[in-house]
């Protein structure tokens, strides 16, 4: 069947950019762009900017990441692994792998209903090091509001949230305030565009402080 080989194909491109992409964090924004019906997949390239206290030239980030979602009415659950190169201004670049896991609950809205507000609680966690790696949890509600169009469908999307910043020093508190933003593009053949934004990409040690953007792809099993 036709879908079948577009899937193929498209796992076969994510698998490879995960693996020979070349850290700190997750390194992609965080996603609650609303509960996904059925099975998805999605590759997002990220690009952010550390500054730090104790220096007056930024960090840079870049990470690829790879996801797939499940969701049945109100509940979805999305699992992901991202690769991410921290590009210090002073010293040879780090990379590392992240491991990412959310759940979605749909509060409001109904299929007829354009506006949905979700609750979202996530966790991500480096997969580099021993059982004291550095990982982040996270919990917050978004808005989503769909825009049917002849061609494609406009979603835009924004979400609060608190991280908690765990196996990390940090300073003013481990609780941070954090906002993710963007817009989804879907076609009726289940193909996708996607943009994001993050104030806080992860973890953060001592004065360092996170935003980034992204851009990816997605495929809706339809």
């Amino acid at each position: 069947m036709p879908f079948r080989s577009d899937v193929l194909t498209f796992l076969l491109v994510a698998a490879t950019l995960v693996a020979d992409a070349g850290a700190q964090d997750a390194g992609v924004p965080v996603r609650n762009a609303g509960v996904p019906q059925g099975i998805s997949f999605g590759v997002d390239a990220g690009f952010g900017r550390l500054r730090r206290s104790s220096s007056t030239i930024d960090d840079r980030s870049r990470a690829i990441a790879g996801s797939g979602s499940v969701g049945f009415g109100p509940l979805g659950i999305t699992i992901g692994v991202s690769r991410v190169t921290i590009d210090p201004a002073s010293s040879a670049n780090r990379t590392s792998s992240v491991l990412t896991g959310a759940a979605q609950f749909t509060v409001f809205g109904g299929p007829l209903v354009p506006l949905k507000i979700i609750w979202q609680a996530g966790a991500d966690r480096s997969l580099t090091g021993a059982s004291g790696s550095p990982w982040r949890g996270w919990g917050g509600l978004g808005a989503v509001l769909t825009i049917p169009a002849a061609i494609v469908s406009i979603k835009p999307w924004v979400a609060p949230r608190v991280d908690y910043i765990g196996n990390r020093p940090v300073t003013g508190g481990r609780l941070k305030t954090a906002l993710s933003a963007g817009i989804d593009l879907g076609l009726l053949n289940g193909w996708g565009v996607r943009a994001g934004y993050d104030s806080r990409l992860g973890w953060s040690d001592g004065g360092t402080s996170a935003s980034g953007v992204s851009i990816g792809a997605s495929y809706h099993l339809r």
